[in-house]
């Protein structure tokens, strides 16, 4: 290159003219970013595609990461949720308790049946929200299900069938909500 031309683009660059600069030694005189002297060695490509790839990882892993943390937040909340309810239908069920005592004293039969149509309306309601009647009388004993609190001789039954219900059982959404308190018969 000439003088003046190093001069003029030294002022382009805005490096000092008396201080070593290497932005305009090309091989040839053309623009730098389509210069063939910037082409990449395969060395640099294959060290750029690596680091591409190792940021990909990461990435990746990120999402996965980010994705799995979502499940378990909805998965808590769902649970946390399944638990409010729950507690609240436990501190309801003495109230079904209770009209299952009342429709046993009640004798007058308009009374009688607008306390059924109420207990039924509340045990529709109930099952719209997941909520089952464990049963009990003439099936056979379940640990799972249910809990003996006296037995019986009857030879009319087989041995551990259940004969009467103390306390209705329930269930929640799959769950054993209260065990059914039963009488169980027992032939030895």
């Amino acid at each position: 290159m000439k003088d003046e031309e190093k001069k003029k683009k030294h002022k382009d660059c805005g490096c000092k003219e008396g201080k070593e600069c290497h932005c305009h030694d090309h091989e040839c005189d053309c623009d730098e970013e389509h210069c063939s002297c910037h082409e990449k060695t395969e060395d640099e490509i294959a060290s750029e595609s690596e680091l591409v790839s190792t940021y990909l990882n990461m990435a990746q892993r990120l999402q996965a990461d980010f994705d799995n943390y979502r499940k378990q937040t909805e998965l808590k909340l769902m649970q946390t949720f399944t638990r409010g309810q729950s507690s609240i239908i436990e501190a309801f069920l003495p109230c079904l308790d209770t009209f299952k005592k009342a429709k046993q004293s009640i004798s007058d039969k308009t009374v009688l049946q607008g306390v059924e149509m109420i207990e039924r309306q509340i045990m529709d309601t109930l099952k719209d929200q997941g909520v089952e009647k464990i049963n009990s009388i003439g099936e056979k004993y379940d640990p799972n299900f249910h809990n003996v609190i006296a037995v019986m001789k009857n030879e009319e039954y087989e041995n551990d069938i259940i004969l009467e219900e103390y306390e209705a059982g329930y269930m929640f959404k799959g769950h054993v909500l209260r065990y059914a308190k039963v009488i169980a018969n027992k032939l030895d």
